[in-house]
C-alpha cells in the first residue's frame, strides 16, 4: 500500500515528530500524549538518540513508535554515506529502545534520494505525511493546532516536529489533543494506522464502498 486511501471512513490521525528527541521540547509532548491516552512516532535523528537514549526509552516504553529519521538530517548523501547514516541511527535507536526501527523518514520530505531509496533496499517504510503543522515557521501555538485542528481527514498522518526550539509545537499538542478527542478522533502510530488502512482495504467493496486513493504517496512499506 503506497497511498493514504482517500475513502477511509474511521477517524484516526498519526501524529508523528521528527528531528527529536530533545530534553526541553520531548518530555512536554510526552507528558500530553500520556494525558489523553494518545500514540504518536517519533522520527528521531541518530545524534540526538545518542546523546539523549533516556528519552528514546520513554518513548518506546510509552508505546510510541519511534522511526528513523536519519544520522544528521542531510537533504542528499552518496550510497556510502545513506548507508552509514542509517546504520548509525538504527544502532542508536536499537540501543536506546531494544529493538531497530522499521519506519524511516527522510529529511525534508526527499524520497527519490539516496537515503530513501537505501532505506527501502535495507527493509524500511519510507513515510512521508499528509498534513503539515508548518511548525517550522515562527508561528504561535494556537496557529500550529489550527493547522491540524481544521484539516483532518480519517487516515491522516501530521508531521510536526520535537527537535530544539520548538515550543511552540510542544504547547500546541494538547491544543489538537483535546479539541479532536472530543470529536472522536484517535491518535495511534504510524503502524496501527497501516494496520487499520490493510483491514478496511480488506474487506469487500460493497462493505467499505470506494477504494480510490490520493495521488499523493506517503508510505513505502516492505
Amino acid at each position: 500500500m503506497a497511498h493514504r486511501l482517500r475513502y477511509f471512513p474511521v477517524k484516526l490521525l498519526a501524529l508523528t515528530f521528527d528531528d527529536g528527541p530533545d530534553p526541553r521540547i520531548t518530555p512536554t509532548i510526552l507528558k500530553a500524549l500520556q494525558a489523553f491516552h494518545a500514540h504518536a512516532t517519533f522520527f528521531v535523528l541518530g545524534r540526538n538518540a545518542r546523546r539523549f537514549p533516556n528519552l528514546v526509552r520513554a518513548e518506546a516504553e510509552a508505546g510510541h513508535c519511534v522511526g528513523s529519521h536519519s544520522y544528521s538530517h542531510p537533504a542528499y548523501t552518496n550510497s556510502r554515506q545513506a548507508i552509514q547514516e542509517l546504520d548509525a541511527t538504527q544502532r542508536a535507536i536499537a540501543d536506546a529502545a531494544g529493538a531497530p526501527p522499521t519506519l524511516f523518514r527522510p529529511p525534508y520530505g526527499i524520497t527519490r534520494g539516496q537515503l530513501a531509496v537505501t532505506a527501502r533496499r535495507k527493509g524500511y517504510a519510507v513515510i512521508t505525511w499528509t498534513i503539515s503543522s508548518a511548525d517550522t515557521r515562527p508561528i504561535s501555538p494556537e496557529q500550529i493546532a489550527k493547522n491540524v485542528i481544521y484539516t483532518p481527514n480519517p487516515g491522516d498522518i501530521v508531521l510536526m516536529h520535537d527537535g530544539a526550539g520548538h515550543r511552540a509545537t510542544a504547547a500546541a499538542v494538547p491544543l489538537i489533543l483535546k479539541a479532536l478527542s472530543a470529536r472522536g478522533w484517535r491518535f495511534v502510530t504510524v503502524p496501527e494506522l497501516l494496520q487499520a488502512w490493510a483491514e478496511w482495504e480488506a474487506q469487500p467493496r460493497n462493505v467499505r464502498g470506494s477504494s480510490s486513493t490520493r495521488n499523493r504517496t506517503i508510505a513505502h512499506p516492505r
